[in-house]
């Protein structure tokens, strides 16, 4: 058995948490055992032999895609910003793959980090954006940590896509769970004495509870082709740089994207350094042993927006090299779910908190600091890059405070095309006019930044969610869809 292979039994046979038993107990134990022999630190595979020719080889094809390759074949892929998607890809792709889009505008949605609350902010957030038809307008989705859960969530199912189950699932308590299998003596047994760590701990709880089906693991081969292409963020532990689950990335690597299991991108974009560990991806480019090692997206980029702008840049100045159509002439529309609370750690009444309200507390506060630190920068950061050259110093401040004052703004590029974007954040709940109660904002704000959610915290997050649309977004995106609906009927026309 190979390494990989052994990592993959091992970590997948284990039956849900709830099922376990003695037996199967016994049966985890031998299948530690097995751990000290054989070690378990990746679970990549590789895309093509090593002997293979450079030229040669073979690239990946999934859902997952920074921007889509239509270069002729041989031609220099273009420079975008994320280091992953800086490679020439191999000549053995089609001649030419252009980018079908009926309404002509980029449409990114980007989902924030912040735990179990923002999964459940991030899912109640899309069905209010489905219910004024703007949700099925989405080409990319882009996400880290918590909302990573919602969007690989949506981008895999269809029928299972709806409230009552998508509330069910996003609000189990994978925190407990995490701690659960740590006191199972099994599992300790392998955590102490192999590379199995407590990642894999809560990539085991989002493979059992959300990203299974029929008993069988989803991969990335597994995203549906009538849903977004789905960008899940990381962060490369060596360099601190942004790292992207997409195909540019595992090309470089040379590993199968399409084998690769969503449950472990989920839990790479929330491995909260030192609380949790980090995910591990074995560097299948070369002989020699080389690994990658993600930690929590939140680190480099904790709205998720940077990847969107990126790609959409990437998308023009490809077609524009290749003297090919534009795919997105109307421009592009942003729009940022951003889940972001003033941490309450609730412990102010307790002498001694204990261990495991300490750990909770360190998670949140460590997150939310993170969180807060990095969003504001990186926002401010989107309008700046995107500004014409003609814009003074002045007017981005001006930008910047009717952002934060309306929650929407309208840039011009630098290509003379309208950049809008939307910013709908827990932050404004205190602009909303009629609040369901005293202290609503207060009680919101006290949702901390972990992996557990009581039903009453759901539940206050999705009347947020209606309230912020209806009281601030659904006249400004209603129009933006009729729009949209309005472009898709005209014939397109390219600068």
């Amino acid at each position: 058995m190979s390494n990989s292979q052994a990592f993959n039994y091992c970590t997948f046979q284990n039956p849900p948490l709830q099922s376990r038993g003695m037996g199967n107990g016994f049966r985890s134990l031998v299948l530690a055992g097995l751990f000290v022999f054989s070690g378990c630190t990746y679970v990549n595979e590789p895309l093509n032999d090593d002997k293979v020719q450079l030229e040669d080889r073979q690239h990946n094809q999934t859902r997952a895609e920074t921007f889509s390759d239509f270069r002729p074949v041989g031609s220099p892929s273009p420079e975008i910003a994320t280091a992953s998607d800086r490679l020439v890809r191999p000549t053995s792709q089609p001649s030419v793959k252009l980018v079908h889009d009926d309404d002509g505008y980029f449409v990114g949605l980007a989902l924030s980090g912040g735990g179990s609350r923002s999964a459940n902010f991030s899912a109640a957030c899309m069905f209010q954006l489905q219910r004024v038809g703007l949700l099925q307008k989405v080409d990319y989705i882009s996400s880290v940590s918590g909302g990573s859960l919602a969007a690989a969530y949506y981008c895999l199912n269809d029928a299972d896509w709806n409230p009552k189950t998508a509330q069910e699932k996003l609000t189990h308590s994978f925190a407990s769970d995490i701690i659960t299998q740590l006191l199972l003596p099994w599992d300790w047994f392998a955590l102490i004495f192999t590379d199995y760590d407590r990642s894999d701990l809560l990539a085991n709880t989002l493979n059992a509870n959300l990203y299974s089906r029929k008993g069988k693991q989803l991969t990335y081969a597994d995203l549906r082709s009538d849903r977004p292409r789905l960008l899940i963020n990381a962060t490369d532990l060596q360099n601190s740089r942004r790292f992207i689950f997409c195909n540019a990335a595992f090309d470089e690597i040379n590993t199968d994207l399409s084998k690769y299991p969503i449950a472990y991108a989920v839990a790479a974009s929330s491995s909260v350094p030192v609380l949790l560990h980090q995910v591990t991806l074995r560097d299948f480019s070369t002989t020699f042993t080389q690994y990658r090692h993600m930690v929590d997206g939140g680190v480099s980029d904790n709205l998720g927006i940077e990847s969107l702008v990126e790609t959409y840049r990437a998308h023009e100045d490809t077609a524009k090299q290749l003297g090919l159509p534009d795919p997105y002439p109307n421009g592009a529309i942003f729009i940022i779910i951003d889940a972001r609370t003033q941490s309450d750690a609730k412990i102010s009444t307790q002498g001694d908190p204990g261990f495991f309200a300490s750990l909770k507390t360190a998670a949140g506060l460590s997150t939310a600091a993170l969180v807060n630190r990095a969003s504001a920068a990186t926002l401010d950061d989107v309008i700046v890059r995107n500004a014409a050259d003609s814009t003074t110093a002045k007017d981005i401040r001006d930008a910047l405070i009717k952002l934060s004052r309306d929650g929407y703004i309208d840039i011009s590029t630098l290509g003379r095309r309208k950049v809008r974007v939307a910013h709908l954040s827990l932050g404004q709940l205190h602009q909303v006019e009629r609040l369901p109660f005293k202290g609503f904002t207060e009680s919101v704000n006290s949702i901390s930044t972990y992996f557990n959610i009581t039903d009453e915290e759901a539940e206050n997050l999705y009347l947020a969610a209606n309230l912020l649309m209806r009281d601030r977004f659904e006249e400004k995106f209603i129009e933006l869809r009729q729009e949209m609906d309005a472009a898709a009927t005209q014939p397109t026309t390219q600068p």
